[in-house]
């Protein structure tokens, strides 16, 4: 069944693609007048999940959302998510309303025209092999907080190779949620692995579908110290984990 499936995952990969990169072009003169300034930022938030309605839509990836109810309903937290999938960040845009920063690795710098998310000053670049910048992401991470604004973070660091299996979560996001004192909002994209894996046009699977998501409810960090980064961590890990467990 497999082979029969493949033409139409190479297919379905090179439509994604296209359609990614053709909607990019098109809001592209939008996005780089909107994050010229950051009084603007939050335009362009509401223009980027206008942006992932219509990607999502005419790729036919449908979201079921369980656990919404658990999503604070204002205020700073860290959303934690694994990350399986290119779709993952996208649907982070369409499950939640608050305007948010993400934290993506310094490989993004590199993409065209999809760096500007990042470059700009919008979202925050983490270079874990420069000490100067990561200090400096550090601090840009504390801001966000400071004003209220939610974080998002895949502590995997990058895609699992092995999805849905966990790769280890990074400490990273939990120490600091505990700095903060903000609660750290696990979730879980269930099924996204399916719906566009990890690989080139011709690995991984990949077809239009339903992408699960769980969100679990917030762990408190009230009272935490950097004694408690590691179990904080492993929690989180188990928490999002135990969702997967059957895919």
């Amino acid at each position: 069944m497999r082979y029969l499936l493949f033409p139409f995952r190479i297919i379905y990969k090179i439509y994604f693609l296209v359609f990614f990169s053709l909607l990019l072009v098109i809001f592209f003169p939008f996005y780089y007048y909107l994050l010229a300034h950051p009084g603007r930022y939050r335009l362009a938030f509401r223009v980027m999940r206008f942006h992932v309605f219509v990607l999502l839509a005419f790729t036919g990836i449908f979201l079921r959302v369980n656990g919404a109810e658990n999503i604070p309903k204002s205020g700073a937290y860290i959303i934690c998510a694994n990350h399986s999938s290119f779709l993952d960040a996208f649907c982070i845009y369409q499950v939640f309303h608050q305007y948010f920063v993400f934290t993506g690795k310094k490989e993004i710098e590199k993409w065209p025209m999809f760096h500007i998310f990042y470059t700009s000053g919008m979202n925050i670049i983490v270079d874990r092999h420069n000490a100067a910048r990561s200090f400096g992401a550090l601090r840009k991470m504390t801001k966000e907080l400071d004003k209220g604004n939610p974080l998002v973070i895949f502590p995997e660091g990058t895609r699992s190779k092995e999805a849905p299996k966990l790769a280890p979560f990074k400490p990273g996001a939990f120490a600091v949620a505990i700095q903060m004192q903000v609660p750290i909002l696990p979730v879980s994209f269930v099924t996204n692995w399916k719906l566009l894996g990890r690989g080139g046009v011709f690995n991984g699977k990949a077809g239009p579908g339903i992408s699960g998501i769980v969100i679990h409810k917030p762990i408190l960090t009230s009272g935490m110290n950097k004694e408690d980064i590691d179990y904080l961590r492993c929690k989180t890990h188990e928490i999002i984990g135990a969702s997967l467990m059957h895919q």
